[in-house]
């Protein structure tokens, strides 16, 4: 027995399906081509902000290399060759703003100059918070240049740590008022300089 032909509206349910693929494959390439179209202007404009970052570092340091400018011309590179490419999924990196935190050095006053002890005590023998004893753990210790009769001495502050035997709370006594924050002249001092700078007008090798 023969198989029965195909008849003509078989041809045309297949063309029907046919062109409802070739329509479904042309709205996908068409949606693809925009996510592409997209992802590069997102970059390309990725590429000109750090362009500009990469300027104002040079501006800043006069020709001088960095670190940071060192890292941000490796991701514009990386972009770049992303971009030319033609890569559909694209990672666009973050570059961090913040500097890095500078260490302030710990500056020493002359060993030779005489110097002068002051202990400071916790204001209380126990612990504030549950009254337990305390034992010592540390102390912390800080230097500033004092005048006194027209002599140069420092003058140490030594503020022991102790800790409660039962809580483990910290006890210290509080830090003393300076005239200039993390500075190393006490009130007299900067009074003498100030006055023998401004009030008689002595040059820097008079002053001390």
């Amino acid at each position: 027995m023969s198989e029965q032909a195909p008849s003509t509206a078989d041809f045309l349910a297949r063309i029907a399906l046919l062109e409802a693929a070739v329509s479904a494959r042309d709205i996908t390439i068409a949606e693809r081509d925009e996510q592409l179209r997209r992802e590069r202007a997102e970059a390309a404009l990725r590429i000109q902000r750090l362009q500009l970052r990469i300027d104002r570092f040079n501006r800043k340091a006069f020709g001088r290399s960095s670190e940071k400018l060192g890292q941000m011309l490796l991701e514009l590179e990386d972009l770049e060759t992303d971009v030319a490419a033609s890569v559909s999924d694209i990672e666009l990196p973050i570059v961090a703003d913040t500097d890095k935190v500078r260490v302030l050095p710990v500056r020493k006053l002359n060993p030779n100059l005489p110097r002068k002890r002051i202990l400071r005590e916790p204001s209380c023998a126990c612990c504030p918070g549950c009254g337990g004893a305390l034992r010592a753990m540390g102390e912390d210790s800080d230097e500033m240049l004092d005048l006194v009769v027209q002599a140069w001495q420092v003058i140490e502050t030594v503020r022991p740590k102790y800790s409660c035997r039962t809580c483990d709370k910290i006890v210290q006594a509080p830090a003393p008022i300076k005239a200039i924050a993390r500075g190393k002249l006490s009130y007299a001092a900067l009074a003498h300089i100030m006055m023998a700078k401004w009030g008689y007008h002595l040059p820097c090798y008079r002053k001390c």
